[in-house]
Order: structure tokens, then C-alpha cells, then sequence
């Protein structure tokens, strides 16, 4: 083998810089043992070289390596692609590795064993499919969404009482809503009510839905509470099921954008308006909600500030520190063209309303 393809070594590094491996290993470890001036005539020895570490190899070796593990079930939700893309960016920033474990698509053994690796865990909307046991994880963790960990999020309650807020203050009074996971909702063959209890996300939004229409003097008609998993589909199928109601809902408050957007596609193909004949808000500020037609009132969610305060408070805890638990994440409404006044007419809705205007949400508000 030549020189050339030979893979370069930390022997390479160490006859470069003039010094020996156990020092290159020392600096790649960021051992405090090593004086500057050598220090950084192995870091320009690595970059002139074009030595790459292995993160899974110094993990192997018991070093404490720059590695962060991503848990999740569904990769290809928008809302993850966007915390995942935060925390991707920080952890380039704070030059450590990321390694995106799908959860239900490898047998558990080996994704505990991938997940110890790591010098911190992040969990990305944890279910009962994505919980791992103590013991299968490293010693940091931080979920999204969950009360697993370190809990990052938003005010789900604060931002979904805003969306029922702007409704109510249109004059809609038939709002149905579409849950997310986690929601509380009885179970249909035993009647007790069910709970993901890893998750409390759509839970909080329903809360606040009940809470909204009670505090407006309104009763919630059987089956204006329509279950859904955050995917397109379920919104569909939820939104089908609700307009099949002897008395249909003037407005539907769905607990994510893509369900938001499903909600829309239905009933444009049933032949009703939006806005017209039904107002729409979703939930998460996804690029899908402006790409919509017409662009979808939404509570914006700053998910890929959230990916990347996960991974800050990750490297701080895996380096020793002690960092104070972050508070909740604010919301904030958009209010585009999926929502008017019930029955109001398109000419007059147009001049009424702004086609996007924000409002700031304060958590508990």
C-alpha cells in the first residue's frame, strides 16, 4: 500500500509535529496535560496531515470523546428534520460528532451499545417506542418534548390557547381540534382514558383547548376531539371524520402543520372553502405551513433554536458544568390566510385581515 492511500495514523501526526503519539492523543483528547506552544504544533500537524479522529474508536479506547448521540423514531417528520438541523449546526460549532440513532429500526441491544458511546444523549419527541433505560444510556441526556432528561420545549399550553384565542376572538364558535401524541383521550374499547406519559406535548395542547372553550361558555360536541399522530394522513383522516358530523365545525384547531395542512386538503377536495366555510391553525411554524394554499395561521415554534440550546446544554454538562435548566421556549402566532370570521366573504376578509402578522406569545399567557 502507498503513501498515498495508506490511512493517515496518530504515528503520522506525531513524526510531523515532532513530538510522540502519546501527546497527540493527549491534545485529541483535550487533555490539560500539554503545553500550548505544543499543543498547537500538533493541531496544525493534524490539519496538514488531514488526520480525521474517529470518535467511535477514542470511545471504544475509554477516552472521553466529543461524541453526541440523537435518538428518534420518525427521521423524516419535518419538526425533527428541524430540531435535528439546530443541533447538527451547534454541534459543528462546538466541534463534536452527532450520530443519528433511529429508534425501532435496529434491535435494541445495539442501539443502547451506540447510544453508551456517547457523552450525551439527545431524544427527539421520546415515546414508548425511544425509551431506553438508564443503564442503555449516557450519563447526559436531554429530551424534546418529553419529560425524559433535561425537558427542552416550548409553552405548549400558552401557544395552543393563543391559537384558540384568535379563533374564538373571529367568532368562531364550532371549533374542533386535532390531537397530537400524548394526548389524554379515551380509549375506544375500555372507555378509561390512554396517555403516552414519555410525552406531555399533545397533551398540552388539548388542555388547552378544553380550557378555551370552557372559559368562552362553549360545550365541546361529541366528536369535535379527533385523534392524530402529527402526520398528514391522520389530519386527512380526522378532518373527513369532522366534517361527516351532522354539524360540522366552522374551524379546526390542529396540534401540528402537517395535520393542519391534511385538515385543508380535505376540505378543499369536499368542495368548501378555506376560509370561507373552514378556518384552519396549525401548530409548529413548519415551511409547509407558507407553502400551503392558502398559507396556513400558524404557532410558530423556534425548533431549531431548541435543536441547538439541546446540544449546548449537552457539551456543558458533559464537560462539567452545571447549567441551570433552560426555561420554556416562547411561542409565536402567525396569522396567515387559513383563518377568517365564519362565513365572512373572501372580498371582505381580504381588506379585514393582513395575510401575515405576528404576535409574540410569553409562556403562561
Amino acid at each position: 500500500m502507498t503513501q498515498a492511500h495508506r490511512p493517515i495514523t496518530i504515528a503520522d501526526v506525531a513524526h510531523q509535529a515532532r513530538v510522540s503519539a502519546m501527546t497527540v492523543s493527549n491534545v485529541i483528547n483535550n487533555k490539560p496535560n500539554v503545553r500550548p506552544q505544543t499543543r498547537q504544533r500538533v493541531l496544525d500537524a493534524i490539519e496538514e496531515t488531514g488526520y480525521r479522529v474517529n470518535p467511535m474508536a477514542r470511545a471504544l479506547a475509554g477516552g472521553r470523546g466529543r461524541m453526541l448521540s440523537v435518538v428518534t423514531r420518525q427521521l423524516n417528520l419535518p419538526y425533527v428534520s428541524e430540531v435535528l438541523m439546530g443541533a447538527a449546526e451547534a454541534a459543528d460549532t462546538l466541534a463534536y460528532d452527532l450520530v443519528v440513532l433511529m429508534a425501532g429500526q435496529r434491535p435494541s441491544s445495539d442501539l443502547s451499545v451506540m447510544s453508551r458511546l456517547a457523552v450525551g444523549a439527545l431524544l427527539i419527541q421520546p415515546d414508548h417506542h425511544t425509551r431506553l433505560s438508564p443503564a442503555e444510556l449516557p450519563e447526559h441526556v436531554v429530551s424534546v418534548d418529553g419529560p425524559s432528561g433535561r425537558p427542552l420545549g416550548v409553552d405548549n399550553y400558552g401557544g395552543a390557547r393563543q391559537a384558540m384565542t384568535h379563533l374564538l376572538g373571529l367568532g368562531h364558535t364550532r371549533i374542533a381540534t386535532i390531537t397530537g401524541l400524548g394526548a389524554h383521550l379515551p380509549d375506544p374499547t375500555t372507555g378509561r382514558p390512554t396517555r403516552d406519559t414519555a410525552r406531555d406535548d399533545g397533551q398540552e395542547r388539548l388542555r388547552a383547548y378544553h380550557d378555551a372553550m370552557h372559559a368562552a361558555g362553549l360545550r365541546v360536541p361529541r366528536g369535535y376531539v379527533q385523534q392524530g399522530d402529527y402526520t398528514k394522513a391522520s389530519g386527512e383522516a380526522a378532518t373527513r371524520r369532522l366534517l361527516h358530523l351532522t354539524r360540522p365545525p366552522t374551524a379546526i384547531f390542529a396540534a401540528c402543520d402537517a395535520m393542519a395542512v391534511g385538515a385543508i386538503h380535505v376540505a378543499q377536495d369536499l368542495g368548501l372553502r378555506v376560509p370561507d366555510d373552514l378556518s384552519v391553525v396549525g401548530f409548529d411554524g413548519l415551511p409547509i405551513a407558507s407553502e400551503s394554499n392558502p398559507q396556513l395561521t400558524t404557532v410558530r415554534q423556534p425548533l431549531h433554536e431548541i435543536g441547538a440550546a439541546a446540544v449546548h446544554l449537552l457539551v456543558q454538562l458533559a464537560e462539567g458544568g452545571t447549567p441551570p435548566q433552560p426555561p420554556l421556549f416562547t411561542t409565536e402566532l402567525i396569522v396567515r390566510g387559513s383563518t377568517a370570521p365564519p362565513g365572512l366573504s373572501l372580498t371582505t376578509r381580504a381588506l379585514a385581515a393582513p395575510t401575515d402578522s405576528r404576535v409574540p406569545m410569553v409562556p403562561g399567557g
